[in-house]
């Protein structure tokens, strides 16, 4: 049984049984497993990077294992060449809660495409075809779909502070090793929304009587959450750059592009600038014809009060002196009658 190096294969010769070597076959490849670890450890909790959520293969003998360990760390080990077509997946879950699956599909092809790896004349060599595509592509996912996850995140983290809430940052200096992060002070870090941030309804913050009986709420805050979404999803479009020189620009645009017009189009039953237009459209419509009943009020108003003000008083007088005169024979029929008796009525 002979081996160069650890990575070379392990041949069996003569008449020796492979069993007695604890092998099932006349030849096996050395234990050599290509890794792929996180760069925290479980108990930094770090929200940075990529996260390893699983990994799977469908090569034949190919054994994988993980996420296991802290740091964790996924592998995968080559027993034999695999077969064109066959690969190996990496699932990774991003720092803005979305996940993202890394596919290595076996190629005889010298010149392999993108996520491909070539089947060499050995393991060992195919180990390094894959080594050399796992770099390759996890580089290529870091400055694309991290690089706009990372964004992302940021952006919750700066734009997402609740009543009392400071923004978060990274922990640092030094930024390139921090593992965490930490609130931001008025020394360093700039809050972006310094307003009023009452629990309560935010139309709630400006009410008008506008009626005897009926008020209208048209307040509002800019840390609601259609502005916030609009707001942060916005910055995220505007801070991130790319350069014609850059391979991976027009990759990393579209990521932050889906990422941008999901957080802009929301999910079911999230606020929208269009429940607040709609809202605020309301409340006017609502003192609009309320300001269109009191003129109508006004006008009849005005009316009975011209009508006492502003009488004819040739009119008024006649009246008047039809009153006098009908007074006058009241009272005389009043006066009459007290001094009716039986002797004057005889």
């Amino acid at each position: 049984m002979t081996a160069a190096n650890t990575t070379d294969t392990i041949t069996i010769g003569g008449t020796a049984t492979p069993a007695t070597f604890g092998l099932a076959a006349t030849s096996a490849g050395p234990t050599n497993p290509i890794s792929l670890s996180e760069d925290a450890p479980v108990s930094a909790a770090s929200p940075f990077g990529f996260k390893l959520a699983a990994i799977s293969t469908d090569v034949t003998g190919a054994v994988v294992t993980g996420p296991a360990g802290s740091p964790k760390a996924v592998s995968v080990d080559f027993n034999q060449l695999p077969t064109a077509g066959q690969a190996v997946k990496f699932s990774f879950t991003l720092p803005d809660g979305t996940s993202t699956t890394l596919t290595l599909t076996a190629t005889t092809s010298a010149t392999p495409g993108p996520n491909e790896f070539t089947i060499g004349t050995d393991v060992p060599t195919t180990k390094a075809n894959f080594q050399a595509a796992l770099n390759t592509s996890v580089s290529t996912l870091a400055a694309t779909s991290l690089t706009a996850a990372s964004s992302m995140a940021a952006a919750h983290d700066f734009f997402d502070i609740g009543v009392g809430d400071p923004p978060m940052r990274v922990a640092g200096p030094p930024f390139t090793s921090a593992t965490a992060l930490v609130a931001g002070t008025a020394s360093n870090t700039v809050t972006w929304y310094t307003g009023e941030m009452g629990t309560d309804s935010a139309r709630g913050t400006a009410v008008a009587k506008i009626d005897d009986a009926l008020s209208v709420a048209y307040g509002a805050r800019g840390n609601e959450q259609a502005i916030v979404t609009t707001l942060k999803n916005t910055a995220v479009f505007v801070a991130t750059t790319y350069s014609a020189t850059d391979p991976n620009a027009v990759a990393r645009y579209k990521e932050v592009n889906q990422r941008v017009y999901s957080g802009l189009a929301g999910t079911n039953g999230q606020q929208k600038l269009q429940d607040i237009e709609g809202e605020l459209a309301f409340a006017q419509s609502t003192m609009k014809d309320a300001s269109t009943r009191n003129a109508s009020r006004q006008v009849t108003l005005q009316d009975m009060l011209q009508g006492i003000e502003q009488v004819d008083p040739q009119e008024v007088a006649t009246q008047v002196l039809a009153l006098q005169t009908q007074l006058q024979a009241s009272l005389q029929t009043t006066a009459m009658l007290s001094k009716l008796s039986i002797v004057n009525y005889l």
